[in-house]
């Protein structure tokens, strides 16, 4: 990103103060319902998700319904295919299992299918998010991506995490997503941006490996279950987080991705050296699309619901797989073993619950908050703690949404990824456990 001068002149003109006024008030909007905390019933939610509540408890029923509906109108024309590949099969077969497993579910009896307890609220709570929240939240999202915000993200940030994480200061929002609101909901917005030209190639895969993390609330519950001071989680997390997204970016998979993008649009990054928050408004309004912020909502609604309706099948095969796995002990242990030799050479306390831990969080990062002890000692509770929050790759979640919206992401990639993630966690805990050490000696 080379400094550049707009074309237009450097004050905005009256034409343009309608654009303006929009800017302000539909970007405030996205920013109040997904980032504003309110005290709601003594507790601390954010808008979205104080809405999405509310539809779940009123509909909940009816919804499961609906996406039964959708599934089944999916098996149908999946079915009526007069020809029909090895993958179409596949397809189906998965899709009719998951109409069996959510029918069950709505009628309360989970446990013919599934033994975990823990494994099934999971799971619910993850139908619920795609199901419920993602469409819903959707909504939203035209104020927060389509009224001029990536535009003050990149021209204000942009320099910064150029030089540091070489992606553009949109990625800041993006990262904000993930951290705050929800994964699937961040999964989403990448593949939108991307998809619509306003993300590298290279960003996109970067976006979709390296920035889940759990959202806030469930670090706030990890810091009380381990009895870790919040705020220490939080630093020392956001500490791993970022200094291993540092180097991630510039080894092998993702320092080699195209830095393209998949179509080209109005949508400019460029970088300014003084005034940025002026001239990124200067440039929004240079380069602005008129949409009707009816229909975009709409669009945004209906690919949601699709997404929805493609993913839920794999994601409840995905979760009786998992379950079945997790059954013995011996398997997660033996998936583990070489992580743990690793952890034993290192001399790390508690190889065992580490490398357990990193196991069940590729099965889904949630689910390895079971390995969880008070009883061993703090460094390896936080070790733990970490490895949870950032492993940020699973089965149950980007998984699934690579394999079907983002292909062009290979398993190979994300097998990497996963490993230079664990590998660059590790190191950074162990320099850390060791200063530790030499501190408390």
């Amino acid at each position: 990103m080379d400094d550049v001068k707009s074309k237009k002149t450097q004050e905005i003109k009256g034409d343009d103060f309608s654009d303006l006024i929009k800017l302000v008030i539909f970007s405030g909007i996205g920013c109040c319902v997904f980032f504003l905390p309110l005290s709601i019933n003594n507790q601390i939610v954010f808008p979205v998700f104080f809405i999405t509540n509310l539809v779940y408890l009123k509909y909940e029923e009816f919804i499961y319904i609906c996406i039964i509906v959708f599934i089944s109108l999916l098996c149908i024309k999946e079915i009526s295919k007069k020809e029909k590949t090895i993958l179409d099969k596949v397809d189906i077969v998965l899709k009719l299992i998951s109409l069996l497993i959510l029918i069950i579910i709505t009628t309360k009896n989970e446990f013919l299918f599934f033994k975990d307890e823990n494994l099934i609220q999971i799971m619910k709570e993850t139908i619920f998010k795609v199901i419920i929240f993602l469409p819903i939240s959707s909504i939203f999202l035209p104020f927060l991506l389509d009224y001029g915000l990536l535009y003050i993200f990149d021209c204000c940030f942009g320099r910064f995490t150029k030089k540091i994480f070489r992606v553009s200061g949109k990625n800041i929002l993006i990262c904000a997503l993930f951290f705050f609101v929800d994964g699937f909901l961040g999964f989403y917005v990448v593949y939108k941006l991307y998809k619509e030209g306003k993300l590298r190639k290279n960003e996109a895969v970067g976006a979709i490996l390296n920035y889940p993390i759990l959202h806030i609330s469930i670090v706030a519950y990890i810091a009380n279950r381990l009895k870790i001071n919040f705020l220490l989680l939080i630093i020392s997390y956001l500490f791993v987080f970022l200094v291993t997204n540092i180097f991630i970016c510039r080894i092998y998979p993702i320092k080699n991705k195209e830095k393209t993008f998949l179509i080209k649009n109005k949508f400019k990054e460029k970088s300014f050296k003084r005034n940025r928050f002026k001239m990124s408004i200067l440039l929004y309004l240079e380069n602005k699309e008129k949409k009707n912020l009816f229909k975009t909502i709409l669009n945004y609604f209906n690919e949601t619901m699709n997404i929805a309706s493609n993913i839920i099948p794999i994601l409840l095969v995905v979760f009786l797989f998992i379950d079945i796995i997790t059954r013995s002990s011996n398997i997660v242990n033996i998936i583990g073993g070489v992580y743990e030799t690793l952890l034993i050479k290192l001399k790390m306390p508690y190889p065992d619950y580490i490398s357990r831990s990193v196991v069940l969080g590729f099965f889904n990062q949630i689910y390895s908050i079971e390995v969880l002890n008070n009883g061993i000692t703090f460094i390896s509770r936080l070790t733990i703690a970490i490895i949870i929050i950032c492993q940020g790759i699973s089965l149950t979640t980007n998984i699934i949404f690579i394999r079907v919206y983002m292909r062009f992401i290979n398993y190979k990639d994300i097998f990497l990824v996963y490993l230079e993630k664990i590998l660059i966690m590790t190191f950074i805990v162990f320099i850390i456990y060791y200063f530790y050490l030499g501190f408390s000696a």
